[in-house]
Order: C-alpha cells, then structure tokens, then sequence
C-alpha cells in the first residue's frame, strides 16, 4: 500500500469525477491518503482557459472540505513554488525531500498515458513510481510500457472540465456536476466567464 497517492491536475474547475475517483482510491485500501496536487501550468496544455492558480486551489480545498472522505485527502500547491511549468519529476523530488518516510504513487488517467513519453524524463518518473492510471475517456491507442499499473472497476462519472466551462459561457447551471460549495465559489468570483 503506498503512504499517499499524488492525484495531479489542473483542476479547472475541479468536479465530481476527480472526486469519485479520488475516494474510490481510499475506499480500496490503495494508500492512507490522496493529495490532490493543483498544476500551476501544464507545460502540455494552452494557460489560455485556465482560472487563476488561486481560484483552482481553492476550488480543490472546497470539493475536499465536502468529502465524507476528507479526512484522508489533501490539496497540495507545492507547484506553486517551484518554476513553470509544472515538471512532475521536480515536484516528486521535492515532495519525496520534504517527507522522506512517505511512499508516492501517483495517478494520472487514461488520456494521460500517451502522452507520457512527452514528460520530462518520463522514463525516470516510471522507474522510480508507481504510476496508477484510471480510465478517463477512451482507452490509449498503445501502451509501450508495462510499468503502469492500471485500476479496474473505478466509477467513471462522465463529467469532463471542458464541457463545465462551455456551459457556464452558455449561461447554464453545471453545480449537479460540481462538489457542494465549487459553483458557488465560481458565481462569487466571475470565473469561465460567469456573468
């Protein structure tokens, strides 16, 4: 069992399905506790669409604070001090130097996984980690490497970030796929074009 499994993202925003996952994980004994780890910026990804790094940490902070689980989850900005973008390996080597006694694992989904080989010194992350992967999406086309472990049987709530920020631009109310409190923190502050 490892100590705590990393559930790294962007969070934007964070929704229901990061958090069924997330006590999925709990509820199956796979570790003590999960850090949700809020990515300033993915060096994969456009910062166009992002809210501001402090609105995304604090949404995880809400959505954790509603969880029956929250006593075994965590929000974790250590990105926030280190350059960007976010390099995982960085972030590993500076969480596993500021606890040495834990064990990291972390979890990435599906879409994640074929894109891997594009990280920074992916190879190096996998010989070191365990990296979990849950389905998120379709199945990657090839896994070339067997050092990723997959989990079977995790729920899958068909929630999808880019489809919650479409509807708050259309004017629509996304807050039965959002934890309790995130809504009313993006209506409070404007976000995704909330008006």
């Amino acid at each position: 069992m490892h100590s705590v499994i990393l559930y790294f993202g962007s969070f934007n925003p964070v929704h229901k399905g990061h958090m069924a996952v997330a006590e999925w994980i709990l509820e199956q004994g796979l570790c003590n506790e999960v850090w949700f780890v809020v990515s300033p910026q993915n060096p994969l990804k456009s910062p166009s669409e992002l809210a501001a790094e402090r609105h995304r940490l604090q949404m995880a902070r809400i959505a954790v604070g509603s969880s029956p689980l929250r006593e075994r989850m965590a929000v974790c900005d250590v990105e926030f001090t280190l350059p960007k973008p976010s390099l995982t390996l960085r972030t590993l080597d500076t969480l596993q130097a500021k606890h040495p006694s834990r064990r990291f694992a972390l979890l990435v989904g599906t879409d994640i996984v074929g894109e891997f080989g594009r990280w920074y010194r992916s190879g190096e992350i996998l010989d070191r980690f365990e990296v979990l992967v849950y389905p998120r999406g379709t199945e990657p086309d090839s896994v070339s490497d067997e050092r990723f472990t997959f989990l079977k049987d995790v729920p899958t709530i068909p929630v999808v970030a880019t489809d919650i920020r479409a509807r708050i631009r259309r004017g629509e109310n996304p807050a039965d796929d959002l934890p309790p409190g995130v809504w009313e923190y993006i209506k409070e502050n404007g976000l995704y074009g909330y008006a």
